[in-house]
């Protein structure tokens, strides 16, 4: 949402002082401040008739016996903000450990506000654990993304609202905190000059370290490629909607999974026809023992090349498939072939089940098969959640998502990172671009 405001000073109702002008640039609108005027005197005699056996305490002293409570120290925070959905840490496929989440940001000032740095603290000791500047925020890639955009930016005009996509990386065998704290140093157009930068910490998290399903493979096949994976994949860890009056990422870590030939091409052929696709009518199968919570099988495959146009939000998985896994955990599967998907709602599978063949439906431009996790049944109003899976081989490493689409596009050979050499990984998440094996248990 952007409520963008004209940056004009909102005059105090009465004089403030320094804090109270300060408050009225910052804040706009100034609902109260402290003055000399005497505050009348509270009745000596109570409601009941008896009369106060206490005097008037002065700040942090006593009243009639009673310990008041502490004032807090005041700061003024230009930014606020609040936390969507706390991280929930997980192993991935590098080895190391990894918090994925969102910062929600409302600038509260008469002026433009620029974030010069933020920091992510752990709690517990003040260490920073990431550090972010404003070639990070801004660009076509930024974290900083106004309410409404895909475009990062440096700063919030006055009245704006913002999400800042975290992602924390922590080496393997590192302790995971507790709890972070958030630390901005900002610059305010609205605050006086000699109080620029101004140095803020809001919005502390707890880290959710729920115990994470340990799944089996989605699909069986080799040459996989991990496209728009976590943990900095624009098109689905940083695909936030506003659903049922609030903001969700249910796709905050999907994978789309396409498929390459032994030349390393995902298509040979007509890039229009789905069956040019190296991973058109695969397999996809029960990652876990579940229950079927959603079923679609009746919406058309789609032309690749293009995405289509007038998908409504409930068709934007196109033929798919919701497991709920147990514990609150669900898997989504999506964008099957018109008539293949073999269950119904409320049936009960196994794990290794065939569930569907991957196609081209719903709001898709290439045969592929989606997969994520969420913490509900809708495949959109619901947060996404981490899982590891049993056992997998990477062999090899998509140079970029400019070379993935590249290689989508045209047909070509995918660009790969040289010299990476296949490894075999356990109770991990696979990550954006890995090439993947999986294959089936014993």
């Amino acid at each position: 949402m952007n409520l963008a405001g004209d940056g004009t000073s909102v005059r105090a109702p009465r004089r403030c002082g320094r804090a109270g002008a300060l408050l009225a640039g910052l804040v706009v609108t100034l609902t109260a401040c402290t003055t000399n005027t005497p505050t009348p005197a509270a009745s000596s005699r109570s409601e009941s008739g008896g009369t106060s056996g206490a005097g008037t305490a002065g700040p942090g002293g006593t009243s009639g016996g009673a310990t008041s409570t502490p004032v807090p120290d005041i700061a003024f925070t230009p930014i606020t903000g609040t936390v969507l959905y706390p991280p929930v840490p997980f192993a991935g496929s590098d080895g190391n450990t990894h918090l994925v989440y969102e910062l929600s940001v409302i600038n509260f000032s008469s002026g433009s506000t620029t974030i010069d740095k933020l920091e992510v603290l752990d709690s517990s000791t003040d260490q920073p654990l990431l550090t972010l500047g404003p070639a990070d925020l801004e660009g076509s890639t930024g974290r900083l993304q106004p309410a409404g955009t895909r475009a990062g930016a440096d700063h919030l005009e006055s009245s704006e609202a913002a999400t800042i996509f975290l992602h924390i990386t922590l080496p393997a065998g590192a302790g995971v905190p507790a709890s972070l704290m958030h630390q901005l140093t900002v610059t305010a157009q609205a605050a006086p000059p000699d109080l620029n930068p101004i140095v803020e910490r809001i919005t502390p998290t707890s880290v959710d370290a729920r115990t994470l399903p340990v799944l089996g493979p989605p699909i069986l096949a080799a040459g996989l490629i991990a496209a728009d994976g976590c943990c900095d994949a624009t098109r689905h860890t940083r695909a936030i909607l506003a659903v049922n009056g609030q903001p969700y990422v249910a796709q905050r870590y999907a994978i789309d999974y396409e498929q390459l030939d032994d030349q390393g091409r995902i298509y040979v052929g007509p890039s229009t026809d789905p069956n040019s696709y190296a991973v058109f009518g695969e397999q996809a199968i029960a990652v876990a023992d579940g229950t079927v919570a959603v079923a679609a099988d009746n919406l058309p495959e789609q032309t690749p090349g293009t995405f289509p146009t007038n998908i409504s939000p409930a068709e934007a998985d196109g033929n798919s498939v919701v497991l709920d896994i147990g514990n609150g955990f669900y898997a989504n599967y999506a964008h099957f072939q018109p008539g293949s998907v073999k269950v119904q709602v409320g049936d009960t599978v196994k794990r290794g089940d065939v569930l569907g063949l991957v196609g081209n439906s719903g709001n898709s431009v290439a045969p592929h098969l989606h997969f994520h996790v969420m913490n509900g049944p809708s495949q959109l109003a619901s947060e996404g959640l981490p899982y590891l899976i049993d056992s997998f081989t990477v062999t090899g490493q998509v140079d970029s998502t400019a070379a993935f689409d590249k290689a989508e596009a045209e047909g070509t050979p995918i660009g790969t990172v040289a010299g990476v050499t296949s490894t075999t990984h356990e109770d991990q998440m696979v990550l954006d671009q890995n090439i993947v094996t999986y294959q089936a248990a014993g």
